[in-house]
């Protein structure tokens, strides 16, 4: 596997878009995390909530990544596959 990182610019998207972390939504007018890539050959781009962008650069096993991953793999700004519990 092999990926090479292009861009990466925080940008506020003009459409919904969705987390590639989490796969949860980002509404226009948010602040988002944009990148530009090459992975295994194919060009590729996407956002991430910013504090997603973070947990993937947090993330402890990046060997692990670079095998790629599902958006939806993660908690939003979390390193864990385990949904953040919300307050009862």
């Amino acid at each position: 596997m092999s990926y090479t990182e292009l861009q990466s610019k925080l940008v506020k998207v003009r459409k919904p878009r969705s987390c590639e972390w989490c796969s949860e939504r980002i509404e226009a007018g948010e602040q988002a995390n944009y990148r530009a890539y090459v992975f295994d050959g194919d060009f590729m781009s996407g956002h991430m909530h910013p504090e997603c962008h973070q947990a993937m650069l947090d993330y402890p096993y990046q060997a692990d990544l670079a095998d790629g991953w599902v958006p939806g793999d993660f908690a939003r700004g979390s390193t864990s596959d385990e949904p953040v519990k919300e307050p009862a």
